[in-house]
């Protein structure tokens, strides 16, 4: 009985596992279906899968174009990495790859990229390419040099759930300091809203009073008139496709404020709103009683893709007889895509977003000043306004004291992917956030003088940048840093050897980071005298000298053999970890018997892959460090397990030996 039970018990098993497994053509099929229905991510998951089970090079393809459509960087990236160099069958891919890098804030690697693509290509347009290439490059050099020229005067903040979700906001257009219009497609089409600020909370969206009811297609995009009399805004083609504020197909209309209720909109004439082209994103300004309306259109006579362009009608009459569309001009507009127009009248200064100027990002925002088609400079308006994703909508408060922009970042914790769009509020005069700290010997507690102290930002995928270094002559020192960012401080002074901390400036409440930095003097190297300098020898023969044991010379990055402290984990293994001061953690992902590092790819952007090859066992541990508290470490296990690594779990160092497993 219990033999036949057992046997039962394995069929069922195996059939368990057997309805379970999918084979690639299941989930290749399973992808098709759900691009046909409009769910871009579940296709890109599912075409994902499918190649991990058949290594078809089509299948990782669609799964990079769908996750390059989504905008989702890092996992295009993985996509697209087994076909980077196929640009032959792919076209372009090198390309996507490398955008996709920099858009991920992966400076160096995208610029390496590039340059591999620039040297390997052959096809048709070389030339435009290189210039279009060598661009990109110097967008990623603006973006590994803009946080140590952030604009600190600067603030940005998301206003909350009562203006965000998990969909697309963008369009902000402030009717005072504390209401706003906006557009969302929350709800999957896209719809005009408003919410008004109470104190520092913004309410819930709603649908503007009295608005006229749109029968069909999305609209969104509205811009108020100085005088409030009308409102200009966008009517889109329903589409399958995820919205898409360049790709969309929008028209303008615009409707009248007559008492408290508005009118039933009307579309601009044919002129501005031209078959199979685009019109979109209207602002309007009033100045030399004309009513210049601004807008964006991939219409002919353009540069290239979408231009910035405008048309003006007389304020005494009220038609829509505008003048023809006037392109903006060519120091403006690039062969790129020019889009968002926000002019403030008072400065003369034009604010837009565009992918063909030099740009950290995709899309950043510019600042131009002049009028009609005399324009100076585009001029990149830096961080923290710009960002690695992209920012647009960039529009003043009617105070002047802030305003508002749009942008897919991640942001502090607030916003964790970069597949939709929020609207960010930020202020002029923000908080100033400092970090500083003495420094001390840490024999004699004295401080120390003459120090220098370098301040490195942190990446989520372990990589730093240096944004300043300076010397202090009075054993202590200070900067002036950014917000919702996360840094390393590191100190040196002659005779001392170096110390270092990292923190992250997340806190709202917090305006000033920082600790005491304790030096150890630099010395000669102690050698290490073993128990006995001889050893035993067989009867009737002298005794032989041994050579004394000395620690190996460890620099980072370069091999070193150490072992465990913990009884339970004191085998010896070789790594070219770091040895930092101090007590820290890391969390250990497994031990492997043969270590392959695409493998832990998915958790390669929260911190640096480190290997302990065991040398008595043949195993190599593979961990993700370093966190220098507990509660950051255990916060990090937590997400790494979440990730399909529930067998992991953390691993305590103290002045960068291993003294093993932790809770």
């Amino acid at each position: 009985m219990t033999r036949k039970l057992l046997l039962l018990l394995i069929l069922f098993i195996g059939i368990g596992s057997l309805g379970h497994a999918q084979s690639w053509r299941k989930l290749k099929k399973q992808a098709e279906q759900a691009y046909t229905d409009g769910n871009l991510a579940e296709a890109a998951e599912k075409y994902e899968q499918a190649y991990g089970k058949k290594r078809k090079e089509d299948l990782t393809h669609q799964a990079g174009e769908l996750y390059y459509t989504l905008r989702d960087y890092r996992k295009a990236v993985e996509a697209y990495r087994p076909i980077k160099d196929m640009n032959d069958k792919y076209p372009l891919v090198g390309l996507k790859f490398a955008r996709c890098l920099k858009q991920d804030g992966q400076y160096d690697r995208a610029i390496q990229e590039f340059q591999a693509f620039s040297d390997k290509y052959t096809g048709e347009g070389k030339d435009i390419l290189q210039e279009i290439i060598q661009s990109e490059i110097r967008g990623c050099r603006l973006g590994m040099d803009a946080p140590a020229q952030a604009n600190r005067d600067v603030e940005l903040l998301l206003p909350g759930d009562g203006v965000n979700s998990d969909k697309d906001e963008f369009a902000p257009f402030p009717i005072s300091d504390n209401e706003i219009f906006f557009s969302s497609t929350r709800g999957d089409r896209a719809r005009i809203y408003t919410s008004r600020r109470t104190g520092s909370t913004w309410g819930g969206a709603e649908p503007p009073r009295n608005f006229p009811v749109i029968q069909s297609g999305q609209f969104g995009n509205g811009a108020l008139a100085p005088d409030g009399s009308r409102m200009y805004f966008t009517v889109c083609s329903d589409t399958k496709e995820p919205w898409n504020d360049v790709k969309t197909r929008c028209e303008i209309f615009v409707t009248k404020r007559v008492g408290a209720v508005w009118s039933q909109p009307e579309r601009l004439p044919d002129y501005i709103n031209m078959n199979g082209v685009t019109a979109t994103h209207p602002f309007v300004v009033h100045q030399r009683g004309q009513e210049v309306l601004y807008f964006s259109s991939n219409r002919d006579g353009g540069r290239g893709g979408m231009d910035l362009w405008y048309v003006s009608r007389d304020l005494g009459l009220d038609d829509n007889d505008f003048t023809f569309p006037i392109n903006m001009g060519p120091v403006v507009n690039s062969l790129g895509d020019e889009i968002t127009p926000y002019y403030n009248v008072e400065d003369q200064a034009l604010y837009f977003a565009s992918n063909g100027h030099v740009s950290m990002g995709g899309f950043d925002v510019f600042r131009s000043t002049g009028d009609e088609v005399s324009w100076s400079q585009p001029e990149n308006m830096g961080m923290p306004v710009n960002s690695s994703a992209d920012d647009y909508f960039y529009i003043l408060n009617p105070s002047r004291t802030g305003g508002f922009l749009v942008s897919n970042r991640v942001f502090a914790g607030q916003k964790a992917s970069t597949t939709h769009e929020d609207i960010f509020e930020f202020a002029v005069g923000g908080r100033r956030v400092m970090v500083k700290g003495n420094v001390y010997d840490r024999q004699s507690g004295e401080p120390i003088n003459d120090i220098t102290v370098a301040l490195y930002q942190q990446y989520d995928d372990g990589r730093e940048t240096q944004l300043i270094s300076r010397g202090f002559n009075e054993g202590n020192y200070s900067f002036e840093i950014m917000p919702d960012r996360s840094f390393r401080v590191e100190v040196s002074a002659y005779g001392y050897k170096a110390g270092s901390y990292r923190f992250s400036a997340n806190d709202p409440n917090t305006f000033t980071y920082g600790q005491p930095i304790f030096l150890e003097t630099e010395g000669p190297a102690q050698p290490v005298t073993p128990p006995s300098t001889t050893e035993p020898a067989p009867p009737g023969q002298p005794t032989r000298p041994v050579e004394p044991t000395l620690p190996p010379a460890v620099a980072e990055g370069k091999p070193y053999i150490t072992r465990g402290r913990d009884p339970r984990d004191n085998y010896e293994y070789e790594t070219s970890a770091p040895r930092l001061q101090g007590t820290y953690y890391k969390v250990q992902l497994a031990a492997v018997g043969t270590y392959i590092p695409e493998r832990f790819d998915n958790v390669s952007s929260m911190g640096r892959l480190d290997t302990e090859r065991i040398i008595q066992r043949k195993l190599t541990r593979v961990l993700v460090g370093d966190f220098f508290s507990l509660d950051q470490a255990r916060s990090m296990l937590k997400q790494i397990q979440s990730k399909g690594y529930s067998g992991a779990y953390l691993v305590e160092y103290k002045d960068g030996e291993r003294y093993g497993k932790t809770n």
